[in-house]
């Protein structure tokens, strides 16, 4: 079978069901004359938030989705109706308890978020704070019941980002950096005439003297001998 067909079919069977899902609206609209039924109307378990669960007076406990609960503002005491809608299981608020504002600071310990508060400490759900986009102290804008002072959870309506203290700011911001002072040119020493090298000196050839040839001198002959007489020794 070609793709072609099979997203041929796919459509055909969503069309077909959304045309069953409105048959059945305009026919539910019909047998209640035109008014769509309450939650309280609808069959289904009816329980008592508990701030995590629907507590219903049987005892028997049913998860409410966290972000059912933090959209719904639901606070400890509210009144739910677990309901089967369009083959659905849905939670619908059918009664809420008084509330009381109060603000606090965002604190978390051990992984849970609280808020602190006048009234005292109380938990929140961590998907409101994701909402919200909430940091270790911001302030929060909580709703309690107001006849349980003493309940464990509050719902954050809003969360105001804490203020940055003037001496963090300065320390994050980078200072600008000082323009550099221009510095006038120094006037060039006037460039002096290069003196011209010393011309090298010609060393005189080296010239043996001339031998003069030593004359000789002739030698004298030797005197005669004087022979002396008797006389002449006297």
């Amino acid at each position: 079978m070609s793709q072609d067909k099979l997203a041929l079919i796919r459509q055909s069977l969503a069309a077909a069901e959304s045309s069953i899902k409105t048959a059945k609206q305009l026919l539910s609209e019909l047998e209640t004359g035109g008014m769509k039924p309450s939650a309280k109307d609808l069959p289904g378990e009816t329980g008592v938030f508990d701030g995590i669960n629907m507590i219903t007076t049987s005892g028997d406990s049913f998860p409410v989705p966290t972000n059912y609960a933090s959209k719904s503002l639901l606070v400890i005491g509210d009144t739910l109706k677990l309901v089967d809608e369009d083959g659905e299981k849905r939670f619908k608020q059918i009664e809420h308890v008084k509330r009381l504002k109060t603000t606090g600071i965002l604190h978390k310990k051990d992984g849970k978020f609280k808020v602190i508060t006048p009234e005292g400490s109380y938990n929140v759900l961590e998907a409101s704070i994701e909402h919200f986009k909430g940091e270790v102290g911001d302030e929060v804008v909580l709703q309690l019941p107001a006849g349980n002072m003493t309940a464990s959870f509050g719902a954050v309506e809003a969360i105001n980002k804490k203020a940055v203290p003037e001496a963090e700011e300065s320390d994050t911001k980078v200072p600008d950096p000082k323009p550099t002072p221009k510095l006038s040119p120094k006037p060039e020493a006037p460039k002096a005439d290069p003196k011209p090298a010393p011309r090298p000196v010609p060393k005189p050839a080296f010239k043996p003297a001339p031998v003069r040839p030593v004359e000789k001198k002739p030698t004298p002959a030797p005197a005669a001998p004087v022979v002396l007489g008797d006389d002449d020794l006297r």
